[in-house]
């Protein structure tokens, strides 16, 4: 709502006689702006979304606030010049009953151009509020909340120079199933030809993030053994070698567990090796890079430091290869069999890496013949030697989501929203 509208909508509810909203009592300024339909819980209850004007805010106090909602000391009439933002609200109404602030929002402009804007949709047991600003750099990031139950679907954020528009890096990510994205177009790099090509060139990546999940300590030492990676983990998605459309059996899961620690799982209806080469073996290969990929997208190429290094694993011993970038640093490896029944289905791995992880893509490459690499499956569209192709890593922050082990599986719990601040939504 236009701020100049503001003191006109107290006025006319003062005039008026108009009762103020339950939501208002006591809290002057405020103004009930709209109430929207949103559809119906799994009860068959009507949901409804109120959506509250409550004039103008410092932003100093709205920076400091512990509470959820907006409390006293705000003005019907206010300036971003003066430190202050629009302050507004949206509550959840369920059966009529107020039972949920949703979202609690102060615009001051969101950055040193004051160009920020809020905007709020409601649909059927949903909403999503979208924010934009920056100043030399912009952003827009988005949120969907699923209503009842409360909980959030999907974030999206989006960042770029102003005067590189076309120049993006934008992260997509669904907290209910761990699934995410960063996208990164390539940089404009025909105004400065003396430069080295970039490792983009004219591509633009879409890599999948490897979640990284905080699991317990007896996880991680040993209930790692009997429990699979479930829909928790990553799934291999990309065929870098080998013919497309072809039906094999194999599959390739990753997920981190901890800062330095990744467990993997392999399956495949044939098993090769040891032989006298381990790449012709069926073998896991770690590339690990000490930048997250999305950094380096520049017109340069990366330098020495931000190469990624190599390892291969192979299946049959576990044994490892130090490879591309000839790592020094040794892996921790540890290898049970998969079966179900008697059958042997695959082989889950934990690996412990030298550090914790930025970058990560995991392969796998099976060999049935045993003498050469046959199809090579990674989690990412992974390219030798690029380390702009490896997965950007996303910790999984435990009260936003865990996994917990249920029929011999890890599954995705998504934990109850609570807002944290009166100008963040919840």
């Amino acid at each position: 709502m236009s701020a100049s509208l503001l003191p006109l909508l107290y006025w006319l509810n003062a005039a008026s006689g108009v009762t103020p909203d339950p939501l208002c009592v006591n809290r002057a300024p405020c103004a009930l702006s709209e109430t929207l339909a949103a559809g119906k819980d799994a009860q068959g209850q009507s949901l409804q979304v109120k959506h509250l004007s409550l004039g103008w805010a410092k932003s100093s106090d709205v920076q400091d606030a512990a509470e959820a909602k907006f409390g006293g000391g705000r003005q019907e009439e206010g300036d971003r010049a003066n430190g202050q933002c629009e302050a507004e609200e949206y509550w959840l109404l369920r059966g009529g009953k107020v039972t949920q602030l949703l979202l609690a929002l102060c615009n001051d402009g969101y950055g040193a151009s004051g160009i920020g804007e809020d905007s709020v949709e409601v649909g059927s047991n949903r909403i999503t509020h979208t924010r934009f600003g920056g100043a030399g750099q912009r952003w827009t990031e988005t949120r969907t909340l699923q209503l009842s139950p409360l909980e959030e679907l999907k974030r999206n954020e989006r960042s770029f120079f102003a005067g590189s528009p076309d120049q993006t890096t934008e992260r997509t990510w669904e907290a209910w199933r761990l699934r995410g994205t960063v996208e990164v177009s390539a940089p404009d790099c025909e105004e400065d030809a003396e430069a080295a090509p970039g490792p983009y060139g004219k591509e633009t990546l879409t890599l999948p993030m490897l979640p990284r999940v905080a699991m317990d300590a007896a996880y991680v030492k040993e209930g790692w053994k009997r429990t699979g990676l479930g829909d928790c983990a990553l799934a291999a998605r990309f065929l870098v070698l080998g013919g497309k459309g072809t039906l094999r059996d194999d599959e390739l899961k990753a997920l981190l567990v901890a800062p330095d620690t990744v467990i993997i799982e392999v399956r495949d209806d044939r098993w090769t090796g040891p032989g006298k080469k381990w790449l012709a073996d069926d073998h896991v290969e770690l590339w690990l890079g000490p930048t997250p990929p999305e950094e380096l997208n520049t017109c340069a190429a990366p330098g020495a430091e931000q190469q990624a290094v190599q390892w291969g694993i192979r299946i049959a011993d576990g044994q490892v290869f130090p490879a591309h970038g000839a790592p020094a640093q040794p892996l921790g490896v540890e290898k049970v069999e998969v079966r179900e029944g008697k059958a042997l289905v695959g082989y889950r791995l934990k690996v412990t890496l030298p550090g914790p992880a930025r970058a990560l893509s995991v392969l796998y490459s099976d060999s049935d013949s045993g003498q050469k690499q046959e199809r090579l499956l990674a989690t990412s569209p992974l390219k030798f030697a690029r380390p702009e192709t490896l997965n950007p890593v996303r910790e999984v922050p435990a009260e936003e989501a865990t996994c917990v082990a249920r029929d011999g599986a890890l599954r995705v719990v998504v934990k109850p929203l609570v807002p944290k601040s009166m100008n963040q939504t919840p």
